[in-house]
């Protein structure tokens, strides 16, 4: 373990309290799955449920969760990477019960994000985040490095594919890099955008192969998300569709994805805390 990260663990445990902070990773193998707004609705579900929400929009120089949710960033996580906010001001509140960061919007935000996110601010970020009951991460398509840490801390990681080749071949390609990197969080896979049932076995076969022989396990969760034109309407007028007063099968499927999540039993071996001390090769 280097000097750095000898310094980061002295500090936390000085700073670190039992949290039961639960953490989901919401990814992608490509874009246009879905990722954001399923992220999005899954966190203002998560809220109606009277939950304390954090949602952090990791797509730096693309993120949209924000604007899901019909709001107007003032700082983003460039601002506190170059010193112009403190990461309070960079968690925004929305109507909707959800607090959000943004990661930014374009490229000098991505720029900046990539070469100046310290493993001292992923500290802070993770002891921010402490205070919330669910830390909800929208990742960017693919994979990033810069992310590992978010990746390793998980308690859950939802997978978004969608019933086309190219779809499935980048989810393929990223269940092996997490596999690579060591992640051994619950994995549940979101096939979204179904038009037709036939379209659901033939995708589940392959992705379960897949998370069998490089990761060793079962999938926990198999979801299917049908295609709904009303989603695309939710998106034009920045609502989340589980906050208007419809009913269709993406908000129905979104309610139940929400009652497994609370009903995880708590892990006492898997404590926020223990595992972000894991994460920093502390004790």
């Amino acid at each position: 373990m280097s000097p750095g990260y000898q310094d980061q663990a002295e500090s936390l445990r000085s700073q670190f309290k039992k949290s039961d902070t639960k953490i989901i990773s919401i990814s992608g193998g490509k874009g246009g799955v879905g990722k954001s707004v399923f992220a999005v609705n899954l966190s203002a579900e998560l809220a109606k449920r009277e939950k304390s929400v954090l949602l952090f929009d990791s797509d730096a120089g693309f993120a949209n969760a924000a604007i899901l949710l019909g709001k107007n960033v003032k700082y983003n996580m460039s601002d506190y990477i170059d010193g112009r906010a403190t990461l309070d001001q960079c968690i925004q509140e929305t109507k909707y019960g959800v607090d959000v960061i943004s990661s930014g919007f374009d490229f000098k935000d991505w720029k900046l994000f990539q070469n100046g996110f310290t493993s001292s601010m992923t500290e802070d970020f993770f002891l921010k985040a402490k205070d919330h009951d669910y830390l909800i991460i929208d990742i960017g398509a693919g994979y990033s490095d810069k992310l590992n840490s978010f990746y390793l801390a998980s308690d859950k990681i939802f997978l978004i594919t969608i019933p086309e080749p190219t779809a499935i071949v980048n989810a393929y390609t990223l269940i092996k890099a997490l596999s690579f990197i060591g992640v051994h969080s619950e994995l549940d896979i979101i096939l979204n955008m179904i038009r037709e049932k036939s379209e659901i076995e033939p995708v589940k076969q392959v992705i379960k192969k897949t998370v069998s022989n490089f990761l060793g396990k079962d999938i926990a969760n198999f979801y299917d998300v049908y295609y709904d034109k009303r989603v695309h309407d939710s998106i034009k007028s920045q609502t989340p569709i589980v906050n208007q007063n419809i009913n269709n099968k993406f908000k129905k499927s979104l309610e139940l994805i929400v009652d497994d999540i609370l009903n995880i039993e708590p892990n006492n071996e898997k404590s926020f805390t223990k595992r972000f001390k894991n994460i920093f090769g502390m004790s």
